[in-house]
């Protein structure tokens, strides 16, 4: 399931998964450089704020429902969708100048959803399809001519492409009767990458043709490998497996070669979430750790210790880069709320970012072109 369809309360599984105890190594986090503590240098001076690219998107239980909001670097918020479903935020558009929403809502205890392509200068909404049950994951082709997603249109999981426009065909671009799932663009717009069950029926990494067609299958494993994310230069793929029997990210070259797990030795608990920064010399994760904790690290896409950039001691989760790769924005609850913070991309400078009670989670950083 996507991130984004889980519930992110206290007591949701978004936050409060059930994960084994594993010892919490610290390897990488030498001469007391672990984003020099929970505050950072702290907090980032408002002229440097003022001068982050961009804009955040995130999800907002404030009102609540789940609805989504706009805010600055400079904490200047606006909200952009008022329900009445849960919506959550998706991809904005290449350009910056859209943003993909999920619309979810309950009939008669199903859940339906809808992609719509919301515009950031008030104009009207355009739903993409008629509300489904599986509609979620969604990636843009770097032009934004189109997009691809999880649905179950057709079948239980496909990847589909679509139109950004109301009214248009889908064209299946899998079609797997175990599914098919979470699909990545790449870089150029030539592939798509997804996760989808195998002849042997466990979740592997594919590439194929933007159409669809000349599937490749990236790797052979009898566990599960799965949330396929490019690198910028479109030459690398990483991905979440457990074949460790642990939740571990890896990184593979898009010809399936050169297997490795980024973390190397310092291993730290299960991994997810990595994010590629925009140069591609580095990823940024997140580990699970006991007693529902979790820790952001960072680690050389070439190979390298990991270096900690939050202390461990708080649930820090959900890290996405600035555009220009400088700072980093993720959720925290430190402060006894779920919200969202700012440091530099070396973990110094932490600053919280939203105050409002009800949690604030999902973000996604963008400039508008």
């Amino acid at each position: 399931m996507s991130p984004g369809l889980e519930r992110r309360t206290g007591s949701g599984p978004g936050w409060a998964r059930c994960f084994a105890a594993l010892a919490v190594l610290v390897a990488g986090c030498s001469a007391g450089r672990c984003g020099s503590g929970a505050s950072g240098t702290g907090p980032l001076s408002p002229s440097e704020r003022r001068a982050m690219p961009g804009v955040i998107s995130f999800l907002s239980e404030r009102a609540g429902q789940k609805d989504v909001w706009l805010v600055t670097p400079t904490g200047d918020e606006r909200q952009l969708t008022r329900g009445p479903e849960d919506e959550y935020p998706g991809p904005a558009s290449p350009n910056g100048r859209a943003l993909l929403v999920i619309s979810s809502t309950e009939l008669q205890g199903q859940s339906f959803q809808q992609l719509r392509l919301v515009p950031l200068d008030g104009g009207p909404e355009v739903p993409l399809h008629l509300p489904r049950t599986r509609s979620r994951n969604a990636s843009w082709s770097p032009d934004g001519a189109w997009l691809v997603a999880e649905s179950d249109a057709k079948g239980f999981s496909d990847v589909v492409r679509l139109s950004p426009r109301a009214g248009m065909p889908e064209l299946p671009l899998t079609q797997v009767a175990q599914g098919c799932f979470e699909p990545a663009v790449s870089p150029s717009g030539a592939e798509v990458a997804f996760a989808c069950s195998s002849e042997e029926g466990d979740p592997e990494i594919y590439v194929a043709h933007a159409d669809g067609t000349s599937p490749r299958r990236i790797t052979t494993f009898y566990r599960e490998d799965r949330t396929p994310q490019w690198s910028p230069d479109g030459q690398w793929l990483s991905f979440v497996s457990n074949r460790e029997q642990r939740e571990r990210v890896y990184r593979v070259r898009a010809d399936g070669s050169e297997l490795r797990a980024l973390s190397g030795e310092a291993f730290a608990g299960d991994e997810r979430e990595a994010a590629w920064s925009p140069d591609g010399q580095r990823l940024v994760y997140v580990s699970r750790l006991p007693e529902g904790k979790s820790r952001i690290w960072v680690v050389p896409a070439a190979g390298g210790a990991p270096q900690a950039l939050t202390d461990g001691t708080h649930r820090d989760d959900m890290p996405a880069w600035s555009p220009d790769g400088k700072y980093l924005v993720f959720v925290s609850e430190r402060d006894a709320e779920v919200d969202l913070y700012l440091m530099r991309a070396d973990g110094t400078g932490q600053t919280r970012l939203t105050t409002a009670k009800g949690a604030d989670w999902l973000p996604r950083w963008f400039v508008q072109r």
